[in-house]
């Protein structure tokens, strides 16, 4: 995201550990504070070595992060597999930065249904994010079924009014 560091945060990172989480297998390690930095990273200086800690943790455990706190996964030294799930929650306006979406060759996504086309992210968020001119990008490339806007939608009546 083009924001001023440091910004609110927009984004809300998860490592959930499936098996143990230890420093010699490689668990996530986090730059504590870097999150309020006013800069990235030096990715090319070799000294000194940014502070990280590793995030050790039993299975079970979830690790949740700043999104822009800088981190990243260890050497794993050990003979140990480290199975997580990395899950990232982000503001309802933000844009993942891989778009899988433009993986698929458009001649190809025209062959899927609209529900597939929904579920392959070219529908709108709740009527609020990912429209082009308030039109979906399935409608406006594909010809799909409108989807309102949630600005443009007729209120929702509160219980018990009277309705016309």
């Amino acid at each position: 995201m083009p924001l001023a560091k440091p910004h609110v945060a927009t984004v809300a990172n998860s490592m959930w550990a499936l098996t143990d989480f230890t420093e010699a297998n490689g668990a996530t390690s986090v730059v504590p504070g870097s999150h309020l930095w006013d800069h990235g990273p030096d990715y090319f200086a070799t000294e000194p070595a940014l502070p990280s800690i590793a995030a050790e943790m039993p299975k079970g455990s979830v690790l949740v992060w700043h999104g822009s706190t800088w981190h990243g996964g260890g050497a794993n030294t050990s003979d140990e597999v480290r199975v997580g799930v990395a899950m990232n929650y982000c503001a309802d306006y933000i844009r993942q930065q891989e778009n899988q979406q433009l993986g698929i060759p458009p001649e190809i996504m025209a062959t899927f249904s609209p529900q597939l086309r929904q579920l392959c992210g070219l529908g709108m968020y709740r009527g609020l994010t990912g429209n082009i001119n308030k039109m979906s990008p399935a409608e406006l490339l594909y010809g799909d079924e409108h989807q309102v806007q949630l600005w443009d939608a007729e209120p929702i009546a509160e219980p018990g009014a009277a309705t016309s």
